[in-house]
């Protein structure tokens, strides 16, 4: 006769069979919602942006741009989702997304663009913000993806090398392109008073931007303005859940679009000298 199973051994062996199938399904699923977001938003990305063709390379040399500027179609947008306020992009990271703003900060932590289920989320701006980025500071939320999509990569701009190589982020929105040059990053406890989005006034503003410089990882030798605008770009970090990477950024200059004509046709409108040393 064959030998009885001896259940005790068994038992532990298909309990730890399932947990790891189990694991392997899970990871599996969040592997394809991975793939799904990352070829949902390329494929957004070819259909409605462009290179400003009208600008050669000399002369966004001239203006001190890391990149040629870019257009997006609105229109294609919208009729996809009415929520779109902007496009961001940093090239060099690998980020280039619609940023949308819903009724709170919650549906668009779980749904795409195409307002589709999915771990990716969407780039979105904070609720309480105006939604034309004319606020003191805007903020634009992004999940730090395992894959690096979203906004994973800005936690790399705590390496002195990426940073330098990656000072400035454009916005496009229905306006006109703005050009936003990066004057602090660093991790933030929740809570603390870099995450402030309303002022007293303009004191109150210029104190705050005094004090997110200080805590920059690096000095970036850039003292902005109290009447320029901030974006500020967020998202988790290894650090754990109670803390956030941050990178504010001021704007430096918004090229408008005349007539609602999506042309480069307008003169740079520059927004102070804010290139000033401490």
């Amino acid at each position: 006769m064959g030998k009885r199973l001896d259940w005790k051994f068994v038992l532990p062996f298909l309990s730890a069979f399932a947990v790891f199938l189990f694991a392997a399904v899970r990871l599996g699923i969040i592997w394809w919602e991975y793939r799904e977001g990352s070829i949902e938003y390329r494929k957004l990305e070819e259909a409605v942006v462009s290179a400003v063709e009208q600008m050669d390379s000399r002369q966004a040399d001239s203006l001190g741009m890391q990149e040629k500027p870019f257009s997006v179609d609105f229109d294609k947008l919208r009729e996809i989702n009415p929520d779109v306020v902007g496009w961001i992009r940093m090239e060099k990271l690998g980020i280039s997304y619609p940023i949308v703003q819903g009724n709170d900060n919650e549906y668009y932590l779980s749904h795409t663009f195409y307002k589709e289920e999915n771990k990716c989320g969407s780039i979105f701006m904070e609720t309480e913000n105006s939604g034309d980025f004319n606020d003191c500071n805007t903020f634009v939320y992004g999940h730090n993806m395992k894959d690096k999509s979203m906004f994973a990569r800005l936690n790399e701009l705590q390496e002195e090398e990426t940073f330098r190589d990656n000072r400035e982020f454009y916005i496009d929105t229905p306006k006109g392109l703005q050009r936003y040059l990066i004057y602090s990053c660093h991790v933030a406890a929740l809570g603390a008073q870099a995450f402030r989005y309303q002022f007293e006034d303009k004191e109150d503003y210029a104190r705050w931007q005094q004090s997110v410089r200080q805590q920059s990882v690096y000095d970036a030798g850039i003292r902005p303005e109290p009447g320029q605008t901030t974006v500020t770009l967020m998202t988790c970090t290894p650090m754990g859940s109670d803390y956030r990477f941050l990178v504010h950024g001021v704007l430096m200059e918004e090229r408008k679009w005349a007539g609602g004509v999506r042309e480069d046709n307008v003169q740079a409108v520059r927004l102070g000298s804010i290139y000033n040393k401490m």
